[in-house]
């Protein structure tokens, strides 16, 4: 039913659209914001990840395009920025993270928006000269809201032609709603002294407070029938120095949110062109495999000059049924882009952090 969606009646793009958003607003794993450079996302991925980067300020942009053949088109932004406070005077091995995240998503013809900030901080402590533990906390305020302007409804057309003024059973008395969330993580990071090898380890709790996502209430004042199931993520990313300018990359993904799960797990290869201090070029391909609604490929591929990151990936859902009915095998393009930042530091008894 979707492989002309141009002769389709109007009404029938309303029913898709309304459909869609009332999957959106009950369906467990759509709630949230979903990445699959997820890596590359570390503050959406747990709060543990504050800080955890080599440098004193990080900032973080993420953008996904999907499912435009549907046709609601669905469009994800998000931005972090995170600046690290040591607790010790020119001492760099303890420290607290404060940051700022924005998330902002946007999809269909109703325009269903999401607008979530977050405040997320953390502290890191060293185990050893080179193993640290971070735990952290993300409180986050959201909106949701859709637009009502386009709707229609078969009650409206009658004799064929279509009546605006027709009377109609649907109740949209609630078209926005607030809410606060609370997610909490942690995360070991345990890296190799004289070498680029390290592996980040950790787990974190999204929604610990069950926030209420209800569109669909009996009645406006209530809005507590549909709430968000905890989220749990477990994850992994590593990197193993193999000669001096070849690395492996490995990483792995488990959520569990409700009843549904997703198990997402890949490889890459980083190849560094060139090691001068201040020009530092590398590049980086691999791929992902993802298991959740459907088994979706994730080719994807990085170039890091000095403390810049630009990522590209692409979702390719040739091996799914839904990719065959619903996206014709064309899955969402990603793009993210880090910048790092060394603050200067007093030139007697200089030491940098040692999180690389």
């Amino acid at each position: 039913m979707f492989e002309n969606t141009t002769t389709m009646p109007l009404s029938m793009l309303c029913r898709i659209s309304m459909l869609w958003l009332f999957f959106s607003a009950s369906s467990l794993i759509a709630q949230d914001i979903h990445f699959s450079q997820y890596g590359n996302s570390p503050l959406n991925l747990s709060p543990g990840l504050a800080g955890v980067f080599g440098g004193d300020l990080r900032f973080v942009g993420n953008y996904r395009q999907q499912w435009r053949t549907i046709p609601v088109p669905y469009t994800t932004f998000s931005g972090s920025v995170e600046s690290k406070v040591y607790l010790k005077h020119r001492k760099y091995t303890k420290f607290i993270t404060t940051s700022l995240l924005i998330n902002h998503d946007q999809q269909g013809d109703l325009e269903l928006k999401s607008l979530q900030i977050g405040i997320p901080f953390a502290v890191t402590f060293p185990l050893s000269k080179s193993n640290f533990l971070t735990i952290g906390a993300t409180p986050m305020f959201g909106q949701r809201s859709f637009n009502t302007d386009n709707i229609t409804f078969d009650e409206q057309y009658t004799g064929g032609m279509y009546d605006p003024s027709a009377a109609i059973t649907e109740n949209l008395s609630l078209t926005s709603l607030k809410y606060f969330d609370l997610s909490a993580g942690t995360n070991l990071r345990l890296q190799a002294r004289h070498k680029r090898s390290r592996v980040d380890i950790g787990a974190a709790m999204h929604h610990i407070n069950r926030p209420a996502h209800d569109f669909w209430a009996s009645s406006v004042t209530n809005k507590e029938e549909v709430r968000l199931y905890n989220k749990l993520t477990i994850y992994s990313l590593g990197m193993l120095q193999l000669t001096d300018n070849f690395d492996l990359l490995v990483q792995g993904l488990y959520q569990k949110q409700g009843g549904d799960q997703e198990i997402v797990y890949g490889w890459g290869v980083r190849m560094h062109l060139s090691k001068n201090k201040y020009k530092e070029l590398s590049l980086q391909i691999g791929a992902d495999w993802r298991h959740r609604f459907s088994n979706s490929l994730v080719p994807h591929a990085e170039l890091f000059y000095r403390t810049w990151t630009l990522g590209a990936s692409f979702d390719w859902d040739a091996f799914s049924r839904a990719g065959d009915l619903v996206t014709r095998q064309r899955g969402g393009p990603e793009l993210s882009l880090i910048y790092r930042l060394y603050k200067i530091k007093p030139l007697d008894k200089f030491r940098s952090c040692p999180i690389i």
